[in-house]
């Protein structure tokens, strides 16, 4: 009997020993993130049947059990990739908005200043002083638009280089797991707790960046997936996940992922969380505000130089370019982005700024048709004619000088670099076309429009079309004819008196343009038809002035950013809501452990007390039998 208290003293005092280091450790880690609050399982042992009847024969621990909510703590993690995609998009809008808002405002101020500028020289329009101003004025914009261009270009760097980041701790995550789960697998049955903790830590690191999902392998490891079901790790072996140059834009870095000798590409839909975000500032936010800049400086600068060109300058010459040439051969083929292994040459050239979108168009051939993908992500089929074969859409004329291949996509982007594009190419305020040469005594009501491209000895003349308007006829101020009965629209330039002109079509039967290029002091009709672009709605098919332009991207981005904002609180509070799910469950409450502790302590010294009245009783049997 005295050897039966002895042993149920004894396992009394092992287990509430047990208990009581449990306890411990529970209160060592209550500030320890991710830790998982242990309780120890214990079980009466088997009885032992003396005489026919059964005697409690005592106490063993069955397990140590970590108290853990799977389901809570799925919820928290996939709560926690919602926090961190929204987060860092508001992050990388915010950089945007405030560039847009505040450091970005000196571009309407600029473009402002500019028609400022314009309405001084108006007003005494051979003054080289105001003349000057509007150059310098000029100048300015062009380096604003510049300044823009270049920040938002370095943000694109910035986000590639932040997006290396994210991929390096990726991998350093799915190491870490990965040798977790060999640890796993070697661990005996029930002593892996703590391991177990730093897993789910190491999860909930790794949903900050992807989504993630895992599962329980039945050698105790765990696979563990990304994005929509992309392995990174599978029990003790672990893929690499990578940057590849995107196709056809190599800057475009695309994710891929390394498993075995392969390499998987990794399409960023579904991948959630920072990586997702940091992709999307990068190949949308960033692009989004680029086009609509350039659309806006493509504008500006074409719809400036085409009036130029219908005026006089001080030197008595034709107006030439004051901004860069929208449609410059370099220019014009930097807006295709085709692969640098590829034979395909193409130029994009803009005919028409009031139809000109922002965005990206994906060309493609497929053996018999060409098929392109507009912004608003429509296919449409279109049809190459001439040579070399052009197609029009949408303002533009793609003129495919060496054609794609079979399956070859190609990128085009008229607006993406028009910010970086725009500069003052005029070098003398004096070349500022103050006069227009198409004289008020004109009566147009067609859409066609007069060029001269040289000035001769004949500065003073009429083209009128004729009744059917097939026909034009060239006649002097006095309506003597110049040159008789020629065919309308013309096929190339006309030459009369020394003097060469481009004539349009599109003109109604008995328009008459009258052309006077004898400068005439103080003339200034042609910076008054300038000043009407301030306020004259020229883009998105003449619903919108070009500075709307800019406070059009101005205000989405905003929207996008209070969107975000409030998607983001959203998640935030699902995420506190998950967290205190899983901290109910599996958190260390100090007050719990401390009752535990007084409960655990005073079975440990009744236990004691038991193996005393065990020795008591056994040294008493031993005196009696002296």
């Amino acid at each position: 009997m005295g050897f039966d208290l002895l042993s149920l003293g004894s396992q009394g005092v092992l287990t509430t020993q047990r208990q009581l280091n449990t306890t411990g450790h529970n209160i060592n880690n209550v500030n320890t993130e991710g830790y998982s609050r242990q309780q120890v399982v214990q079980q009466a042992n088997d009885a032992r049947f003396w005489g026919g009847n059964a005697y409690g024969d005592g106490v063993h621990i069955e397990s140590v059990r970590r108290l853990y909510d799977q389901f809570a703590v799925r919820e928290l993690n996939h709560t926690t990739t919602q926090v961190s995609h929204f987060d860092e998009l508001d992050n990388g809008l915010g950089i945007v908005n405030n560039l847009l808002s505040q450091s970005g405002s000196k571009v309407p101020q600029s473009m402002n200043d500019w028609y400022e500028a314009l309405k001084a020289l108006a007003d005494s329009p051979n003054d080289m002083g105001s003349r000057k101003v509007l150059f310098e004025q000029g100048k300015l914009f062009a380096a604003n638009m510049n300044d823009v261009y270049s920040t938002l270009q370095q943000q694109y760097f910035d986000s590639n280089q932040e997006i290396h980041a994210a991929v390096d701790r990726v991998n350093g995550l799915a190491n870490e797991l990965r040798d977790i789960n060999h640890a796993l697998m070697s661990a005996p049955t029930g002593t892996a707790n703590d391991l177990l903790d730093r897993h789910d830590s190491l999860i909930k690191e790794l949903s900050q960046y992807t989504r993630v999902s895992e599962n329980r392998r039945e050698d105790g490891g765990f696979n563990i997936l990304i994005g929509s079901g992309h392995n990174l790790v599978s029990g003790p072996m672990s893929s690499e996940l990578r940057l590849v140059p995107g196709h056809p834009d190599s800057q475009q870095l695309a994710f891929a992922l390394v498993e075995g000798k392969s390499l998987k590409t990794i399409q960023t839909d579904g991948i959630d969380g920072r990586l997702a975000a940091l992709s999307q500032y990068r190949d949308k936010v960033i692009p989004k505000v680029m086009d609509q800049l350039g659309r806006m400086s493509i504008a500006f600068s074409d719809q400036v130089n085409a009036l130029q060109k219908q005026g006089i300058t001080l030197k008595n010459a034709v107006g030439g370019d004051m901004f860069t040439d929208v449609n410059d051969p370099k220019i014009a083929a930097s807006r295709a982005l085709i692969p640098a292994d590829s034979k395909t040459r193409i130029s994009v050239y803009i005919d028409d700024v009031n139809a000109l979108k922002s965005g990206e168009y994906a060309l493609k051939f497929d053996g018999s048709q060409y098929h392109v993908k507009n912004p608003d992500g429509k296919t449409i089929t279109v049809t190459p004619t001439g040579t070399p074969p052009t197609f029009n859409l949408d303002g533009l004329r793609v003129e495919m000088k060496t054609p794609p291949e079979v399956g070859e996509k190609i990128l085009l982007r008229p607006t993406r670099t028009g910010a970086q594009d725009i500069a003052m190419v005029m070098k003398d305020a004096a070349d500022i076309a103050a006069q227009a040469f198409v004289g008020n005594a004109s009566h147009t009501l067609g859409g066609a429009s007069l060029e001269v491209k040289t000035v001769g000895p004949l500065k003073q003349f009429h083209v009128a079309i004729n009744d059917t308007a097939d026909k034009f006829n060239v006649l002097d101020m006095q309506g003597n004819l110049l040159l008789a009965n020629q065919a309308y629209p013309p096929k190339g330039d006309i030459t009369v008196g020394g003097t060469v002109f481009s004539l349009s079509s599109g003109a109604h039967p008995q328009d008459m343009f009258t052309i006077n290029m004898e400068l005439a002091d103080g003339d200034n009709s042609n910076l008054l038809t300038m000043q009407q672009l301030q306020t004259k709605k020229t883009t998105d098919d003449h619903r919108s002035t070009i500075i709307d332009l800019y406070q059009a991207i101005t205000t989405e981005i905003g929207v996008d950013k209070s969107t975000v904002d409030k998607m983001g609180q959203v998640a935030k509070a699902e995420n506190n809501a998950a967290a205190e799910r899983v901290a109910a469950v599996s958190g260390v409450n100090l007050d719990e452990e401390a009752a535990n502790l007084m409960k655990f302590q005073q079975a440990y010294m009744a236990s004691s007390r038991i193996m005393t009245a065990a020795n008591e009783t056994f040294d008493a049997l031993l005196n009696a039998t002296r």
